[in-house]
């Protein structure tokens, strides 16, 4: 008699959470013999998505809250019911919000959310009491919560959405072979460095990030100008990578503070390796993050980190040791940060090192699989235990 094999949806809200974060699991548990389906909204990435082998069901999940979602929740449990779905996965707040509510009403028996970040943001109170309330009445509902840190565990039962014995934590992942410093020849370094204008010796700050509210972009280049000013007889250029909403605001504040000529805007990049390995310290001071994939990846390029004393960034990094991590909104302390690893390239080299090192031994990807691969090992057990 043929075993059965465990099939599997996962639904996320857009594609660009399916390829930046779950492409690789999706791989895997189809390298594993389970039947494994995607759901989110149809666009570029989620194509991208199915065009590397992945099951894909379109359906329209808004970001926001909206009477459309009362349509997504029918289409998806009309689809799980059809497919019978052993396990229902659900990711970000809003995909996990449909996914879950759909499964139940599909009598899924087994169904999970994945907890990429913190649920109840400091937002109008009628509203955060509602979303909770909600949340908590979905976590009833939800037979496992995988969080990607032990901060997200600890907010789970916190509020009242999680039992403790209903969690497990298993941290992101990074491709520590294609995040490899010794993967950027030197020749292609130089090119990129001399296409945007840094002069042969510069220290090389940089970031990489959407250029919108709550990075901590404005304080970077205000810190910057005070690092310009204080360390005259080191060259130093900003790199700013990304694209978005803030980049004319940050453009004209650059200018305004009279260091439009040291920093430069290189938009988007598609070979994020390539950018990292020219920056010789990586700064993000940003106010809030769900995990802070950039931070592990430019440390896995041995690239010294400066950033803020947040969650989930003090779980993942530790100050003095693997970066420097200064409180948000400070821009002396992000200057005086900055201006040591400028001065001190023995300082830099020795962060990256470390982070280069922690990274590669807590927070691969390959190590997030074994444990994805023992977690689904025991779902399935539970899963046909209930037959």
């Amino acid at each position: 008699m043929c075993e059965e094999r465990l099939r599997i949806l996962h639904v996320c809200a857009v594609g660009i959470t399916a390829r930046a974060f779950l492409l690789p699991i999706l791989q895997e548990l189809g390298r594993q013999g389970y039947e494994v389906w995607l759901a989110c909204s149809e666009d570029a990435d989620a194509r991208y998505v199915a065009g590397q082998g992945v099951l894909y069901f379109p359906v329209r999940i808004s970001r926001r809250i909206s009477v459309l979602d009362a349509f997504a929740v029918v289409r998806l449990c009309r689809f799980i019911c059809a497919r019978r779905f052993h396990v229902v996965v659900g990711h970000t707040s809003k995909g996990a919000f449909v996914g879950r509510l759909a499964a139940w009403l599909a009598r899924v028996p087994y169904i999970i959310y994945t907890v990429h970040g913190f649920l109840i943001h400091e937002q109008w109170k009628p509203v955060r009491w509602m979303y909770a309330v909600v949340e908590r009445w979905l976590g009833r509902r939800t037979t496992l919560f995988v969080t990607v840190t032990e901060r997200v565990r600890g907010y789970l039962v916190e509020h009242g959405i999680g039992r403790a014995e209903a969690i497990v934590t298993i941290y992101n992942g990074v491709d520590v072979e294609r995040f490899c410093r010794d993967r950027v020849s030197e020749g292609v370094r130089r090119g990129l460095l001399r296409a945007w204008g840094v002069p042969e010796g510069a220290v090389v700050i940089g970031t990489l990030a959407r250029l919108v509210e709550g990075k901590g972009l404005e304080d970077l280049i205000a810190a910057f100008e005070r690092v310009r000013r204080r360390c005259r007889e080191e060259e130093t250029v900003l790199i700013v990578g990304g694209d978005g909403e803030m980049r004319g605001r940050l453009e004209e504040q650059a200018k305004r503070l009279g260091i439009k000529e040291w920093v430069r805007f290189i938009g988007w990049r598609e070979d994020v390796p390539a950018g990292l390995g020219c920056f010789d310290v990586f700064c993000l001071p940003t106010l809030g993050e769900g995990f802070g994939y950039v931070f592990m990846e430019a440390q896995a390029m041995g690239v010294a980190v400066v950033a803020t004393k947040i969650e989930p960034l003090t779980e993942t990094m530790s100050d003095g040791e693997t970066a420097l991590l200064v409180k948000p909104r400070d821009v002396e302390g992000i200057a005086e940060a900055l201006e040591r690893c400028v001065r001190d390239r023995e300082l830099r080299e020795e962060l990256g090192r470390r982070g280069c090192k922690r990274v590669r031994e807590e927070f691969s990807v390959e190590r997030q699989l074994a444990e994805v691969r023992r977690l689904y090992e025991r779902v399935r057990g539970e899963v046909f235990a209930m037959r």
